[in-house]
């Protein structure tokens, strides 16, 4: 499985991940929820999403670091202030919030299913290589991080 570690960038995945959530809204079929209260609850998740991404990407070009999350070997500094206060991966978070938000909207049945696989994907292939690169990098300051902010939300 080390040969999926790091392979596919978490914005290509979603890409695809709501590719599969249109397709299962699509062929699937529909929440009976009214369409008004799925759009505004997609809208509000939309916007909590983008505003998390957006201070995230803020923060970190603040910091002068990079944002490419497949060269984790090339973080020059650990970015522990503002929103990673309270999550070590919320870009990570803000795209799984988008595809709630898209499983919303379009009124995937099972879209929530691609929104969880998501989320397991990025631990296991993403979020984990990433953190043993931290561990390595910045040790004892990245496990002290790592045991007091929770790694989503």
């Amino acid at each position: 499985m080390d040969r999926f570690n790091l392979k596919i960038p978490p914005v290509p995945l979603a890409l695809i991940c709501g590719l599969m959530i249109w397709a299962l809204a699509t062929f699937v079929g529909t929440h009976s929820m009214g369409i008004e209260i799925r759009r505004a609850a997609a809208a509000l998740l939309l916007i909590v999403a983008a505003a998390i991404d957006l201070t995230a990407l803020i923060t970190f070009y603040r910091a002068k670091t990079t944002v490419d999350p497949r060269y984790p070997q090339k973080i020059s500094k650990m970015v522990t202030s503002g929103i990673y206060r309270f999550s070590r991966n919320p870009m990570y978070l803000g795209l799984a919030i988008m595809l709630a938000a898209l499983s919303l909207w379009l009124g995937a049945r099972f879209g929530l299913f691609v929104v969880i696989a998501f989320i397991l994907y990025m631990n296991r292939f993403q979020i984990e290589p990433e953190e043993q690169a931290l561990e390595q990098q910045f040790e004892e300051m990245y496990l002290k991080y790592k045991a007091s902010v929770r790694r989503w939300i």
